[in-house]
């Protein structure tokens, strides 16, 4: 396992398409809002200072990016795994 802490920015108006990934994804939201899905959990709101966590390869995204968004995430993966992976609508 390695951990990759990295900083993504979503333009507004961007939806991030239903993904998975091999390990634990922690994200904090340092800017912008948005709305979380996660299969099997409720839709989150998401604004600065808000942080969630999605387990191993529960597929999930981000849509109606209202403003640009800015995210730290913190990924505990598989290294011989890729790091995301699309997952069937």
């Amino acid at each position: 396992m390695i951990a990759i802490l990295m900083t993504v920015d979503v333009p507004a108006g961007v939806d991030v398409p239903r993904h998975t990934h091999p390990g634990i994804e922690s994200t904090y939201v340092l800017e912008g809002e948005a709305e979380l899905y996660v299969q099997g959990q409720p839709d989150m709101k998401l604004m600065p200072s808000g942080a969630f966590q999605v387990p191993p390869e529960v597929p999930h995204g981000i849509r109606n990016v209202a403003k640009p968004m800015k995210l730290s995430i913190t990924y505990i993966v598989d290294k011989d795994k890729p790091l995301l992976t699309l997952a069937p609508a």
